[in-house]
């Protein structure tokens, strides 16, 4: 896995909400899990190439992954928003209000098929760095204009790595540009994987129904991770 608080962090109990969910649902169909983070690009490499890993998460799906990797069902809901410097007052509630503006990022990530194309068509540059403080830094010193991530990621980094007067610098659109599932993934190298994740999407679908799988986002809000 990779960072990605609050969802997934090393540093969290029961390594946040969404690890702890894959857990339990491994944990019933019979498996131990154990987790292993390294920056996202890594571990994704590691995962198609080598048979270190027995699964992956959690992901964007995208058409090219799927060569490398089967697809569990969604387990994580996600809405991504533009971040910006409130002195700039910046219009960015569609993708059209962008063109021409400079972006952050995070190295081996997507931010949609939409997004993705603007800046393969250089209607937008991007910028990708390690991770979501050094975005933020980025935003602060001007070196960028808009900085996409998800919303309660990008909420709970500006309270953990900034200081509260840089914090509240920084806003966010109100209309997500892209509203978007992710999921493990399980690799085609190993043998056992489409059991494997035939096992995790009949787990997962039973939390779903009994209203489980809500807990571990109620418990989230409360600030238990």
């Amino acid at each position: 896995m990779g960072e990605w608080p609050p969802f997934v962090s090393e540093q969290s109990k029961q390594h946040g909400p969404v690890a702890h969910l894959i857990s339990d649902l491994f944990k019933e169909a019979g498996y131990e899990v154990k987790f292993h983070f390294a920056p996202w690009g890594r571990v994704y490499s590691l995962a198609a190439n080598s048979q270190l890993y027995d699964a992956t998460a959690v992901w964007m799906h995208k058409p090219e992954r799927e060569q490398d990797f089967l697809f569990s069902e969604a387990v994580l809901q996600e809405q991504f928003v533009f971040f910006s410097l409130k002195s700039r007052q910046l219009q960015a509630e569609r993708l059209e209000q962008i063109i021409g503006m400079r972006l952050g990022g995070d190295i081996a990530y997507s931010y949609g098929p939409e997004l993705d194309k603007m800046v393969a068509d250089g209607k937008v540059t991007q910028q990708k760095v390690t991770d979501v403080k050094q975005n933020f830094g980025k935003l602060l010193r001007g070196r960028i204009d808009l900085y996409p991530q998800e919303l309660r990621v990008g909420l709970a980094e500006l309270q953990s790595q900034l200081d509260p007067a840089s914090a509240a610098l920084i806003t966010h659109s109100q209309t997500p540009f892209l509203r978007n599932d992710s999921f493990v993934m399980f690799p085609r190298k190993m043998p056992d994987s489409a059991k494997l994740r035939d096992q995790f999407n009949q787990q997962l679908q039973q939390a779903i129904a009994s209203g489980r799988y809500q807990r571990y986002f109620e418990r989230l809000s409360r600030g238990d991770y």
